[in-house]
């Protein structure tokens, strides 16, 4: 089989050292890496755990890292398993590595356990041995998870759950790191293993796997059945049935020994790490990666793939255990969808839903109709208004102005507003109540035979304002696929003036703001191939002043405009580019301030490797700035495939906190990856509404990050 060679690390030249033919057994440790720039030192220290199960001390080195002392947060932890014949203090030298990759801001401030494993000649493999010969074997693993752990939770502020843990190890540590995460997923989130010392079915003859009772039983060193039931093949199938996700990462040097016996090739720890590998991508909820690098069985190897491994890892864990928000639910036994969430003066809610059904007893017309719900300020439900016809309505935003008065805007293929018989298409409308709930006025627009949607509204004074797309003529001659369009009506419904726009390609209005007599329009244009994000502005009488396209050669949108107090607007979607940096992974939230002129006087960009979008933005009274989305990555620690976001930003753009909430369910983005998560500030906090599995959540979150129901 040809190996295979992954471009990764290149590792030092290996001089002078010698590996035991089949043993795992670890060479003479090598120097660690020159550190890099100076930063801030961990320290180490040893302890001791007393274990019950063991009748003795498990001894240990911890790393902490620099402020643990002076900091009152709880760190993840990071567990380290020395090889075959070594003992705890060879982990020690990994700490420049440790205190470089957190000074660097490339893993977070980590607690690093480093356990002495002494039991059976100091080739116990982690396991539990019921061997009775000269040096019998002890319940190693067992030992490990009913005192040694509990014991490093009680001692040190670690993120006690599986997603603040992670297990490392190298050669028989390597081995013990890839059972301990797969037999024990629930204490384990992620592994880190290096040139494992793993064998398949079962390890060649002169292995020592055989000779020292890890896997015996009795006066027998080595029984198979024990060895086949305690081997990384037995933990797989087990940790697949569990149903929890785990990561991992796998390293090996292209030099391991390679044994002269042609029966026993296929135990060369290249070869075999390369079949876990290869078995291990094919296990559900398990991620992995592998590298294979050039060096032998040494440091030079393993020094360099533990930085790359914990890196790694660290995408996934050492953030705060999962908690389900705290939100109120709204929906039917259809597939509803938000529609929009805004906040009056007196802190009273409003919140639209598209109801695939009747909704607190109103009337319901089919497909799905627009359900506009009042809370009161102490969250109890005031009234409900439905709107819709036999075929398809949905919200796409509410606003309130000062009087109480609530604005909804959306699309219809039906006639909604009785002067638009036979009408099979999408239009756009606009509806607004008064504080009670009575219907002021509907308006109801479109080009007869084509698609026209209403995507965003704001109020100013009695006057209101709305964006979305046209593929019609709604004002002059169509650009392209479908062109965006900025309305203004008046307090009593009338059209005062509509302004259509667009490119060869698809561009579509998502976002509308009014700041400082300006009306500003936000989405995306595809005119020249590509998708670059859009903002245009005009003047309040409906005059053009310039329109702009924003981003980077990936694509672009905007998805959400807000108004800044200062003049300009805040505006936020997503980026598949380096548009404040250097991209995270697929999609990462696109967050800027923009002047009067258009230009970006302030930008940020926030991801994982995975897909973020952000779909909402808002700015409280202090001058606090809002931004939420969705992730299917780990901001903080995930709940479902898609999780709701929202971060938040202090007056002069510091990031204070972001908090990843949601269900085991999808929420926050539907089947399209629509934008599907509206939210409204208030001098109280931020209320939040979007999607959650089939139905409707509306939560809350206070000042300072923390979540409550509404």
């Amino acid at each position: 089989m040809r190996k295979l060679l992954l471009p990764a690390l290149t590792a030092a030249t290996l001089v002078g050292s010698f590996v035991v033919p089949g043993s795992g057994a670890t060479p003479p440790a090598t120097p660690a890496a020159p550190a890099g720039p100076a930063v801030a030192p961990g320290v180490i220290k040893s302890a001791a755990v007393r274990s019950a199960t063991l009748g003795e001390d498990i001894n240990y080195n911890v790393y902490l890292p620099a402020g643990y002392d002076e900091s009152t947060r709880r760190y993840p932890v990071v567990y380290l398993l020395h090889g075959r014949g070594d003992s705890m203090s060879a982990w020690t030298q990994v700490k420049s590595r440790l205190d470089e990759l957190i000074g660097d801001g490339e893993i977070p401030p980590t607690i690093a356990i480093m356990p002495d494993a002494p039991w059976s000649s100091r080739a116990s493999w982690y396991v539990d041995s019921a061997y009775k010969g000269s040096d019998p074997g002890r319940p190693v693993e067992t030992a490990f998870f009913r005192d040694f752990v509990p014991q490093i939770d009680a001692t040190y502020r670690t993120i006690a759950d599986r997603s603040g843990r992670a297990i490392a190890g190298y050669s028989m540590g390597g081995a013990g790191a890839l059972r301990y995460s797969l037999a024990h997923p629930d204490v384990f989130g992620a592994a880190i293993a290096l040139s494992p010392a793993v064998y398949f079915p079962l390890p060649p003859a002169d292995s020592s796997t055989r000779d020292f009772g890890a896997f015996g039983k009795g006066k027998d060193p080595f029984v198979e059945a024990t060895y086949l039931k305690l081997n990384w093949p037995a933990a797989l199938k087990s940790f697949s049935a569990t149903g929890l996700k785990s990561h991992l990462y796998i390293a090996v040097g292209d030099d391991e020994y390679k044994n002269p016996k042609g029966i026993d090739a296929t135990h060369d720890l290249d070869f075999e790490a390369h079949i876990v590998f290869n078995q291990a991508t094919r296990v559900p909820n398990l991620t992995s990666e592998f590298r294979v690098v050039n060096g032998g069985h040494d440091w030079d190897v393993w020094g360099p793939t533990f930085a790359e491994g914990a890196k790694y890892i660290f995408r996934y864990i050492g953030k705060p255990p999962a908690v389900p928000m705290q939100a109120a639910m709204t929906g039917t036994a259809g597939d509803d969808r938000a529609g929009g969430i805004a906040t009056d003066a007196a802190g009273n809610v409003y919140q639209a839903v598209a109801a695939a059904g009747s909704l607190d007893g109103q009337p319901y017309a089919g497909g799905t109709d627009v359900a506009l719900i009042k809370y009161r300020a102490d969250g109890s439900r005031e009234w409900t208004r439905s709107l819709g016809t036999s075929g398809t309505e949905r919200a796409y935003g509410v606003a309130v102005d000062a009087d109480g008065r609530v604005v909804v805007t959306g699309y219809t293929n039906g006639d909604l507003d009785g002067a638009h018989a036979g009408n099979a298409t999408d239009d756009g409308f606009v509806a607004q109540y008064d504080a009670d709930g009575n219907r002021r006025w509907l308006t109801q627009f479109g080009v007869p035979g084509v698609a026209d949607r209403s995507y965003s509204v704001t109020v100013s004074g009695t006057d209101v304002y709305v964006g979305g797309y046209t593929k019609g003529s709604l004002d002059g001659a169509n650009q392209g696929d479908k062109d965006v369009f900025v309305a203004r009506l008046d307090g009593d419904g009338r059209l005062v003036w509509l302004r259509q726009t667009g490119s060869a390609g698809e561009d579509k209005g998502m976002a509308v703001a009014v700041s400082d007599g300006s009306v500003y329009l936000g989405g995306m244009m595809s005119g020249d191939g590509g998708v670059d994000g859009l903002l245009a502005r005009y003047s309040t009488d409906g005059t053009p002043v310039w329109v702009k396209q924003l981003g980077t050669p990936a694509s672009d949108e905007v998805w959400a405009l807000t108004a800044d107090p200062h003049g300009g607007v805040y505006l936020a979607g997503y980026t598949a580019g380096d548009f404040a940096g250097t991209l995270n992974g697929d999609k990462d939230f696109l967050i800027a301030r923009a002047d009067s002129d258009g230009n970006l006087t302030w930008r940020d960009q926030l991801g994982t490797s995975t897909n973020d979008k952000a779909a909402a933005v808002a700015v409280d009274p202090a001058g606090n700035l809002y931004v939420a989305g969705f992730t299917d990555g780990s901001l903080e620690t995930p709940l479902g495939k898609f999780d709701g976001v929202l971060t938040k930003y202090s007056p002069d753009h510091t990031r204070s906190w972001t908090r990843q909430f949601g269900t085991a369910d999808d929420d926050a983005a539907d089947a399209f990856a629509e934008a599907n998560l509206y939210l409204a500030v208030t001098p109280k906090g931020t209320q939040v509404s979007g999607l959650s599995g089939t139905d409707v959540f509306r939560t809350a979150f206070t000042p300072d990050g923390t979540n409550q129901l509404p």
